[in-house]
């Protein structure tokens, strides 16, 4: 349960990352002006849904772990546009959260 609640915080995050990984829509003026800080942006995005990945393949097996993994994937991707359209001022702080979160229960998770 650990790992399906961390991947979820942490997916949440990467697809936020991409989100503000966008010159257009990024919360954020640093962002905006630099390309190397949207390329880090993205690059961590990746590094953070492969991560999940793996944490929920070792949990399911493979034949099972995709389709859990996609499925996590598109309930943290449509709550993070979601909360977008809705409250753009909350994505960037909430993300942050989901990753704190994500992280310690990532970490409770290997240590169980």
């Amino acid at each position: 349960m650990l790992t399906v609640l961390s991947s979820t915080c942490l997916m949440f995050a990467a697809c936020a990352l991409l989100y503000q990984a966008d010159a257009r829509r990024s919360a954020v003026a640093g962002v905006r002006g630099s390309q190397q800080m949207r390329y880090g942006m993205r690059t961590a995005s990746v590094s953070l849904l492969v991560l999940t990945l793996f944490m929920v393949a070792a949990l399911q097996g493979w034949e099972l772990g995709i389709p859990v993994w996609l499925g996590l994937f598109s309930f943290a991707f449509v709550a993070g546009l979601y909360l977008s359209s809705q409250k753009p001022e909350w994505h960037l702080p909430s993300a942050l959260a989901a990753a704190g979160i994500g992280g310690v229960l990532g970490i409770g998770a290997l240590l169980s």
